[in-house]
């Protein structure tokens, strides 16, 4: 495929997806959930400050540190999907 076939696709599927938006915007705002749990919003933070805490059951006390890097380029949720996709390559 020359470079001018692939920008001609390119631009096809740019002008497709263009003149579907309308229609995706309805679905996406079909979908909104209005869900309203009476809590105050948390706000969305890099390292959480109160990852550290301690449950009681019983006579047991359960004690969880968190761990962070504030070096990492990488967010928890994008760390666990990458070792998903590298686990599925084997």
């Amino acid at each position: 495929m020359t470079m001018e076939e692939r920008t001609a696709k390119i631009e096809d599927y740019i002008a497709k997806l263009n003149a579907e938006w309308p229609e995706i915007e309805k679905i996406l705002a079909s979908h909104k959930l209005g869900l309203d749990t009476g809590r105050k919003p948390i706000p969305l933070c890099r390292i959480p400050p109160d990852m550290d805490f301690a449950m009681k059951d019983g006579h047991t006390e359960y004690e969880v540190t968190g761990h962070f890097d504030p070096d990492s380029d990488e967010f928890l949720l994008e760390q666990i999907s990458r070792k998903l996709r590298a686990a599925g390559d084997i």
